[in-house]
């Protein structure tokens, strides 16, 4: 917990350990306090107290209660989305506003969990420190596999436009990340409330280059999501936080959170 001021909840999305910066702890230096806990099944948090989506929202719940936080706005990032929309409609009262970025909203396909189980279940830890391994070895190449998967521009384009920050913020996040015990197998098993639940408003962010996450999605939170409105990022993948529109999405998120 970071800052002080108004407290915006950060759940970061899926492979996020407690260590993944993605920009959103500069909050804390315009007037907010950011807190940002371990979802279930990452880092010391217990993987059984956010099995489905709506556990996870009652376990953050009850952390707030314990930190005497009655309200808060959410961030809800990748695969953190089902669990900021539970969160949002079980607790309206509790949410100020609701921020959902490159947000996971359908299901995921059976031929989908089953090459995260084989390569985050209790694999995770030796496919994590090969990924570590291969950006130690061959940063420029590793980084160009991972974009790959999330980006549907060609890699090349991507890769052309990353700058060095960029290039760091990426290495960065990979030398981060771990798929925690039981956090990604709790994430693909994850699916959304009602959304007429939802009453919060909200700001959905995407890309329409995402390849993680397609921009269906997004049009499909805006079609069912009561009060929401959009902001289409022309960013280069799935990461909307690097990159020359990087600037609009903090511009935007902000002013969201301010009004």
């Amino acid at each position: 917990m970071e800052g002080t001021g108004p407290v915006v909840m950060v759940l970061k999305g899926g492979h996020c350990s407690r260590d993944t910066r993605l920009s959103h702890e500069k909050l804390a230096g315009v007037g907010f306090c950011v807190l940002t806990p371990s979802r279930p099944g990452y880092d010391a948090t217990p993987a059984d107290l956010g099995e489905t989506a709506p556990e996870a929202a009652r376990t953050l719940a009850a952390l707030l209660d314990q930190l005497n936080i009655s309200r808060v706005s959410v961030i809800g990032i990748s695969a953190a989305g089902p669990t900021a929309l539970a969160f949002a409609a079980l607790f309206p009262d509790r949410v100020g506003k609701l921020v959902l970025e490159s947000a996971q909203a359908w299901p995921w396909t059976p031929g989908t969990q089953r090459l995260a189980r084989l390569g985050f279940g209790e694999a995770q830890a030796l496919t994590w420190a090969m990924a570590r391994m291969l950006l130690q070895l061959a940063p420029r190449a590793t980084l160009r596999l991972m974009l790959s998967q999330l980006s549907s521009l060609p890699i090349q384009q991507v890769m052309a436009e990353l700058t060095p920050a960029d290039q760091r913020f990426v290495e960065d996040m990979i030398r981060s990340q771990n798929s925690g015990q039981g956090g990604f197998m709790n994430d693909i098993q994850h699916i959304l409330p009602d959304l007429q639940a939802v009453t919060a408003p909200t700001l959905v962010m995407f890309s329409p280059n995402d390849r993680a996450v397609s921009p269906k999605q997004a049009r499909f939170l805006l079609a069912g999501l009561p009060n929401a409105e959009t902001a289409e990022v022309q960013s280069t993948s799935h990461l909307l936080w690097i990159g020359p529109q990087a600037q609009q999405v903090w511009e935007r998120r902000l002013a969201f959170l301010r009004s």
